[in-house]
């Protein structure tokens, strides 16, 4: 028996073929989600001690399926196998029963404080294994990473696409009134969950970016009133400065090699981009003009940037190519409003923006070319738009009002489609938010 699963959603117009399942497709063009019912079984165990991370395990495996909005998890007390009846032959009649389109199973053991998990995932209409993998030396003390790989795994062999579940979120974790905030570097996994602050708060720190490795971040630091950028190792949290330059510089970003960092530099009114060489620190100047020109990225193959800039009377956003400093300066934004802080996709076919228009705020994505703008979220002081690795969700910041009715900064997660858009909880307040890559193992 065959079963055809229709996902629909705004505006995007791509067809996803899924490589498990004759016609099964994926059809991604309307507003509307159809979640794929999918049944997630406790691990088998055989003692106490696994038992624990076989619970654990189940439950992160979930979260991280149902938190995308495509999958559909079937409660525990619907199944009508045990989980050690499943693992070695299921029952398909009585999983098509409850509606269930796949069904993952799996074992644990713990040897020597190192996790073995053997997990399978099977398609129920198709009747057959598709995954049956191996994962072991694991430290038990990372159980939480096994289980976001167990997930990667899971996603992409269903959705055709890269999960994005071991990766890590860093952001400025904010503390105190809005007259006085102190403001710290922070980091935590993609779920909020392991959350670590990275400085002390002594000085104002802004806009911290992730290199395309994960190992290190680049960010501002205020230092006797003058903002420049400074680089971080997380592993070791050692802060080295990367130029004192003439005039404030912001938004430094790095280059898709790791090798470079683009940022913007203000002097006497003006603010132009420049690209640093980290390996020589030479700089070379993109634009220059008498204009505002900010908040540059870099392409995903790292030949052009997008940049917001006033040069037409407003903030708009603007390509450029930047092998040589003659290279032509297309705008694609025409609409009203104010256009700013630009991302472009790593799948290269959208750019993130933040609009702000007849004082409301906006996130919202537009094709490189220009067309298709479209807004997908909005809200008070809405802004900071950062890609998932995958290039399906966005995490951004904006401001809200808490149950005191006093305005709060929180960020909040939206997939491409403007559908599931949700709060990521944190300690504290939070803004400027990015999206590391995922773990290479």
């Amino acid at each position: 028996m065959k079963k055809k699963f229709i996902f629909t959603f705004l505006f995007l117009f791509i067809l996803i073929k899924l490589p498990i399942s004759n016609g099964v497709e994926i059809d991604v063009t309307e507003g509307k989600i159809e979640p794929l019912p999918i049944a997630i079984v406790e691990f088998n165990q055989e003692n106490k001690n696994e038992d624990n991370y076989s619970s654990k395990i189940q439950n992160i495996i979930s979260n991280n399926l149902g938190n995308t909005g495509l999958f559909k998890i079937l409660p525990n007390d619907s199944f009508l196998q045990s989980e050690s009846e499943v693992f070695f032959q299921p029952l398909f009649s009585d999983w098509k029963l409850i509606d269930a389109n796949f069904l993952v199973s799996g074992k644990v053991t713990l040897e020597n404080n190192r996790l073995k998990v053997n997990f399978k995932l099977w398609d129920v209409y198709q009747e057959k294994l598709v995954i049956n993998k191996n994962i072991s030396g694991v430290s038990r003390s990372d159980w939480r990473i096994l289980s976001h790989i167990i997930s990667n795994l899971i996603y992409e062999k269903i959705t055709g696409e890269k999960g994005y579940f071991d990766t890590k979120l860093v952001y400025v974790a904010e503390e105190g009134t809005q007259e006085k905030k102190i403001k710290k570097l922070a980091i935590m996994d993609y779920d909020g969950n392991n959350h670590e602050i990275l400085t002390d708060g002594n000085e104002l720190v802004l806009t911290p970016r992730f290199s395309p490795d994960g190992k290190n971040i680049v960010f501002l630091k205020y230092k006797n009133n003058k903002a420049s950028v400074y680089l971080m190792n997380i592993k070791s949290r050692n802060t080295k400065i990367l130029g004192n330059f003439s005039g404030m510089s912001f938004a430094p970003r790095f280059d898709p090699n790791g090798k470079k960092i683009i940022f913007s530099l203000t002097d006497r009114g003006q603010s132009n981009i420049f690209i640093q060489n980290l390996e020589n620190n030479e700089k070379f100047q993109v634009t220059n003009n008498k204009y505002i020109n900010t908040s540059p990225y870099f392409s995903p193959d790292g030949n052009k940037i997008v940049f917001s800039s006033d040069r037409a009377g407003k903030q708009n956003l603007y390509i450029k190519g930047i092998k040589t400093i003659s290279s032509k300066v297309e705008r694609i934004t025409y609409g009203k409003g104010n256009y700013a802080t630009p991302a472009w996709s790593p799948r290269g076919d959208y750019i993130a923006f933040t609009k702000s228009y007849r004082k409301k705020f906006f996130i919202g994505l537009i094709k490189t070319n220009g067309k298709g703008e479209r807004l997908i979220s909005e809200g008070y002081l809405t802004d900071g738009p950062s890609w998932s690795p995958n290039g399906r969700t966005l995490v951004f910041f904006k401001t809200v009002k808490n149950i005191n009715n006093q305005y709060e900064t929180k960020l909040f997660t939206i997939d491409i489609t403007g559908n599931l858009e949700k709060e990521l909880i944190t300690p504290n307040q939070a803004s400027d938010p990015d999206w590391g890559p995922s773990i290479k193992y």
